[in-house]
């Protein structure tokens, strides 16, 4: 991935991390849901920003937390 500033480009700039994750937390508490736990490559991506071929590997599944506030919590055995 390309870094920019020093920091890395995650295909969406931070502020649009930030918001996507604002938004469901503010869905969160309306539902009053205390984290959404999310298993599958779009969830995470769509969070994170993360890519990567990890995803070809069935032997170690990863996770990623979002909880009602805060920042996401990525759990990788």
């Amino acid at each position: 991935m390309d870094s920019k500033d020093g920091q890395i480009m995650r295909g969406f700039a931070t502020d649009e991390f930030e918001l996507r994750v604002a938004r469901a937390q503010i869905l969160m508490d309306q539902n009053n849901l205390d984290a959404l736990f999310l298993t599958t490559e779009p969830e995470i991506r769509y969070f994170t920003g993360y890519l990567t071929r990890f995803w070809e590997s069935p032997s170690r599944p990863w996770f990623l937390i979002v909880p009602q506030s805060g920042k996401p919590i990525a759990v990788i055995p």
